[in-house]
């Protein structure tokens, strides 16, 4: 029987397990290799610094019966074989669905005195390090999309709070410049009156123990920070890099429109989520790497998979059109871009929760009704 393996249960890995045409476990053992034994909702990550929110899955409770689960850590993928930290396993088809990790670009101090939202375990910690801040200045590095829901999360719970200063440093002139201005504005204002102070066209040069050094307008200056959360930039899995089977670029793979890995001699390797690097023909440019691309990825790549075992005639390449991105600012209030329009306030926010609560109910195996 065929052997297909997916490493990383994360939004791409469990899409691509979900939309399988299970007929298919006739002719093919499926294995999938996680390093927890939980799948956990990273868009939330936030909510887990901030307020220690349980957003995990046990795979036990989401896995089809004839899936094997792995639970194991990857260190190496080659040709046809996996190295694992306690085995090696072979495959026929492997399915890439590795996380991401921080990017520190270079930067001096980054690794030694900043903290980043990496996993869930990790944020529990980070939680429990933000319980005991007093009289503390909290720098979030990066007004990207992790770090405005993160700083709004956090602008919301110590709102009432006169010794926790919250500040945030970003080098491009606006935060959220995924967004529009209007859209961008309204998120910083409402940020502000929580009291919220944004340090913005100021680029990060070295973060010490005590401080960040910054340039502005051509001048550096200091940001006094007590404690400092990472968020300016993410790269791929580490796993990739380690594997001299693929040409890699910040821990990520150029994928085909096939979700094949370019420059790989292997056809059977496919790559979804935070690891592929998937550029959009119109613009030339990379796809950021969002849970909606990696959700899309999943299922095309299911169909693909499940037709080719099949005998079935598959051409399709992948193409991802962004249905819309929301951006929360904490827990009742959130911006984006729904259908080209542009969305704010509690509107936006409970149309993010109805967006959760879809995955939510497409692991559990429920149809959603919208």
């Amino acid at each position: 029987m065929l052997k297909i393996i997916v490493i990383g249960g994360g939004y791409a890995g469990l899409s691509f397990i979900k939309n399988l045409d299970y007929s298919i476990t006739k002719s093919a053992n499926i294995t999938l290799i996680s390093n927890t034994k939980f799948h956990y909702k990273s868009i939330l990550l936030h909510n887990v610094v901030s307020h220690k929110d349980d957003i995990t899955i046990p795979y036990e409770e989401l896995l089809p019966n004839f899936i094997n689960f792995i639970n194991d850590e990857v260190i190496e993928i080659k040709d046809k074989v996996i190295i694992t930290k306690n085995d090696k396993y072979e495959y026929d088809i492997l399915v890439v669905a590795l996380g991401f990790s921080s990017d520190d670009f270079g930067i001096k101090g980054v690794k030694e005195y900043t903290y980043s939202m990496i996993n869930y375990d990790n944020c529990l910690e980070l939680n429990q390090i933000l319980e005991k801040q007093s009289n503390s200045d909290i720098v979030i590095c990066g007004a990207g999309f992790s770090g405005i829901e993160l700083i709004g999360n956090l602008a919301n719970k110590f709102k009432n709070s006169k010794d926790i200063k919250l500040k945030c440093i970003e080098a491009m002139p606006t935060i959220l410049p995924m967004f529009d201005s209007t859209n961008a504005l309204y998120a910083k204002k409402y940020l502000e009156n929580l009291g919220v102070e944004f340090y913005l066209g100021c680029k990060i040069l070295e973060v010490k123990q005590d401080s960040i050094m910054v340039e502005n307008n051509g001048k550096q200056e200091y940001i006094k920070s007590d404690f400092t959360l990472w968020t300016a930039g993410v790269k791929g899995n580490n796993v990739i890099d380690d594997s001299k089977i693929f040409e890699s670029k910040k821990s990520k793979v150029e994928v085909d429109e096939y979700l094949n890995p370019i420059n790989c001699n292997n056809k059977n390797i496919f790559i979804i989520g935070d690891c592929a690097l998937l550029k959009d023909n119109k613009s030339g440019k990379f796809y950021a790497p969002t849970a909606q691309i990696a959700l899309k990825q999943g299922k095309y790549l299911a169909q693909a998979i499940s037709s080719k075992i099949k005998n079935k005639k598959f051409d399709k390449k992948f193409v991802y059109k962004n249905q819309g991105t929301i951006c929360s600012l904490g827990k009742d209030c959130a911006i984006g871009i729904i259908g080209g329009k542009a969305v704010k306030g509690k509107l936006a926010s409970v149309l993010k929760k109805l967006i959760e609560l879809k995955w939510d109910l497409k692991l559990k195996g429920i149809k959603a009704l919208f």
